[in-house]
């Protein structure tokens, strides 16, 4: 009896650890993301486009800021967007510019790794390595990122379509 009790306690006390992790990694559950995160500069604009995506069918769960802020130069800020249908990061440039001048070069390395070389305006000084394949969108002032997710892809892009 004392076997099954100390299996028993074991469990929950994993079970418990496990869910408490769980939540602690989800970005949509920490509350100190969360406060931070209304306070972002492109907090406003992000939100819009959460609205805009919604009408468009998406079902956005949260949005938070994202680490790419400052990626490119003269970028205004950057977002990470949950949805049902996946997860995504959005770079924002203010109104007046775009992305149109921005060449992205993929570029397969060995051991399924793929790096991202840019070229042209908005300037970055970087390339970026990931482990699985990357699609970015280009829409006016915005650069959708979708890691590994190609369908997700192709819905943001016919969303960005419509009008």
């Amino acid at each position: 009896m004392q076997i099954v009790r100390v299996v028993l306690s074991t469990c929950l006390f994993l079970t418990v650890v496990a869910n408490a992790l769980a939540q602690s990694t989800d970005p949509c559950n920490n509350d100190e993301l969360r406060r931070a995160w209304e306070t972002d500069p492109i907090y406003t604009e992000a939100m819009e486009l959460a609205r805009t995506l919604e009408n468009r069918g998406f079902v956005v769960e949260c949005v938070r800021s994202s680490k790419q802020a400052a990626f490119f130069e003269g970028e205004k800020g950057a977002a990470w967007y949950k949805t049902k249908q996946g997860v995504f990061e959005v770079l924002f440039l203010p109104v007046s510019q775009n992305f149109e001048g921005l060449q992205i070069v993929a570029e397969s390395k060995p051991g399924d790794r793929h790096t991202y070389v840019f070229r042209g305006a908005p300037h970055i000084s970087t390339t970026m390595d990931s482990a699985k394949p990357m699609v970015f969108i280009k829409h006016k002032n915005l650069l959708f990122e979708v890691w590994g997710n190609e369908e997700l892809a192709k819905q943001l892009t016919h969303a960005l379509e419509r009008r």
